[in-house]
């Protein structure tokens, strides 16, 4: 049976989609309004969204020099909103909600790949009951777009690993280096897959894998992402892809800051930004992130063994935090300043379990991500007997995407966003290879 013709597939699509219809109609009349979907760093993308429809090209926050510190990919993704529909906020948070509910399919897809129905029901079934998406899905944020990229990427991946077809790894990797546009924590994961194909091509000594993976993966790559270096250079005189990393150097100390000088994290936050030089942002791009490095070198100094002790904390964050308190103001209108809703750096979020209604949600929620870690991991280890290359590749994808979001920083479990779809997926697997089991025991 063709995947599109699964009606139970179709019910948890129409389910979801009528939960989702729901709540965008109860927010619009809630009485935070608009605010509910806006967070400090929305300005980055929506002011050069906005510039971009206007003068043509992307433009920094609030100034008319060249976008650096973004990328492209979600302002672009706003622009097209806003061209359509004339609005940048619940068009936007309608538009997200339709590709979370249309990320089902490269997940339902991924898992036939490897798997089967069975497995794939059930994985977008927990790709459908996510928290975090349905959280993100409204919010001026650019992980929604870019997981939904991130998914076809995996998707297509996993097919290539089947029929080995040089088209499907070129069609990979275009949905990689978007992703990588739209945020460019995927950046390095062009050098990860790249590393894993030569060691494919040594291991099983085809030149068919070597030649594929320099004509179709590598070289599409260099040019598609050698394209925003040369831009930048050509504009600015800065050849990097974006100065977010230096940065975050820079500013991803707030945590060990807000420590040592007991204020909250977003204090610490605009002291660091206090503390940048009267002329910063009269310097040239290349002058900011040699003053970021500068900055960020002694506050690194002190703070690395503060920053080794945290890693536990921040992984284990990255991996179950909930996103509680934006989930608050979703179901609750629970008024917050927005840049205290997604920068909780604890491990509770204590001052919003006050009430019983605060904490049933905060229990149901771990239980929801919980149940998709400890499915997803145990599918992983099942996938790894039945089908090692796939899963291999799908674990290498979850640890880069933890490890690269769980330093430096008191993390948050947005950052989960891009590798929670592949858990959805391992878990998918996990919870029918248990019922499998159940119905046929082996003993029987």
């Amino acid at each position: 049976m063709p995947w599109y013709k699964d009606k139970i597939f179709w019910t948890i699509f129409v389910g979801a989609a009528f939960i989702k219809t729901l709540a965008l109609l109860c927010l619009i009349h809630a009485p935070l309004g608009e605010q509910v979907l806006v967070f400090p760093d929305s300005l980055g993308y929506v002011y050069p969204a906005q510039t971009f429809l206007t003068y043509g090209h992307f433009w920094e926050a609030v100034t008319a020099t060249p976008l650096l510190l973004r990328t492209p990919g979600y302002p672009l993704f706003l622009a097209l909103v806003q061209f359509l529909t004339g609005n940048m906020t619940w068009a936007v948070a309608a538009a997200q909600n339709l590709l979370s509910l249309f990320l089902l399919i490269p997940v339902y897809l991924a898992t036939l790949h490897v798997s089967n129905r069975t497995a794939a029901r059930y994985s977008a079934g927990f790709c459908a009951a996510s928290v975090l998406y349905f959280s993100l899905s409204f919010a001026v944020l650019s992980e929604i777009w870019c997981l939904f990229l991130l998914a076809w990427f995996v998707q297509i991946s996993l097919r290539w690993l089947e029929d080995r077809r040089g088209q499907n790894l070129f069609l990979a990797v275009l949905f990689l280096v978007a992703a990588v546009y739209v945020r460019p924590v995927a950046y390095y994961f062009v050098f990860v897959g790249t590393l894993l194909l030569g060691i494919m091509a040594w291991r099983e000594k085809s030149r068919l894998i070597l030649k594929q993976t320099v004509c179709y993966f590598v070289l599409p790559a260099v040019i598609l992402l050698g394209a925003w270096h040369v831009r930048n250079f050509w504009t600015t005189g800065y050849s990097g892809f974006t100065t977010v990393a230096a940065y975050n150097l820079y500013i991803w100390n707030e945590d060990f800051v807000a420590r040592e000088k007991g204020l909250t994290v977003a204090q610490a936050h605009d002291e660091l930004i206090n503390a940048l030089p009267e002329d910063f942002y009269q310097r040239t791009p290349l002058q900011q992130v040699k003053t970021y490095r500068q900055l960020a070198k002694p506050l690194l100094k002190k703070s690395w063994r503060y920053k080794l002790s945290r890693v536990p904390l921040w992984a284990a964050k990255t991996l179950l935090g909930t996103n509680h308190v934006h989930t608050l103001r979703l179901i609750l209108a629970r008024a917050d300043e927005p840049k205290n809703t997604l920068n909780q750096t604890e491990a509770l979020p204590r001052p919003w379990l006050n009430s019983l209604w605060e904490r049933m949600i905060f229990v149901l929620s771990l239980l929801q991500v919980l149940g998709v870690v400890i499915g997803g991991f145990s599918g992983l280890w099942i996938l790894l007997k039945k089908r090692p290359q796939a899963a291999l590749f799908l674990t290498a994808y979850v640890c880069y995407f933890w490890g690269i979001s769980s330093t430096f920083l008191g993390t948050y479990a947005r950052f989960r966003a891009p590798f929670e779809f592949v858990l959805c997926i391992t878990a998918g697997i996990a919870i029918a290879t248990w019922t499998e089991n159940r119905s046929h025991p082996k003993n029987a």
